[in-house]
């Protein structure tokens, strides 16, 4: 399960950092997945970090997708060590359930449209906080 699984209050997640990506371009996260990988560890257990480039020279787009997730973590209490559920871990689907202090968040990633039975019922509650590609 990876530390995440073993020791989530002690995984510090990101996508890219000085060392891997940003100016140095050594093994940088792919450009047009950045905001998918932002979505994946800004709503799952672990402590998150947002490269800085990524945040304040991408431009406003990807900063005002960033601030919307972090918002919906806050909102739902995620923590590092919030209880994770994977629903679905496919070729072309990703879902996971998040339960915060607050309450609880589904993450779904990939190109499939059909998740099913898997998506969430409105009259439950859930709504849809953020989308993007």
């Amino acid at each position: 399960p990876g530390l995440i699984g073993w020791w989530p209050q002690r995984a510090v997640t990101f996508v890219d950092n000085h060392d891997t990506g940003s100016t140095q371009a050594h093994w940088p996260f792919p450009s047009d997945r950045v905001a998918q990988g932002y979505a994946y560890i800004l709503s799952h257990p672990g402590m998150p970090c947002v490269a800085f480039d990524h945040y304040f020279d991408w431009g406003s787009k990807l900063q005002g997708e960033i601030n919307t997730l972090m918002q919906v973590r806050r909102d739902a209490g995620i923590v590092a060590k919030s209880k994770l559920e994977i629903l679905c871990a496919e070729d072309d689907m990703y879902v996971g359930r998040i339960t915060g202090t607050k309450g609880s968040l589904m993450l779904k990633l990939g190109p499939r449209y059909d998740m099913g039975s898997l998506v969430p019922d409105a009259k439950a509650g859930w709504t849809k906080a953020a989308k993007g590609k």
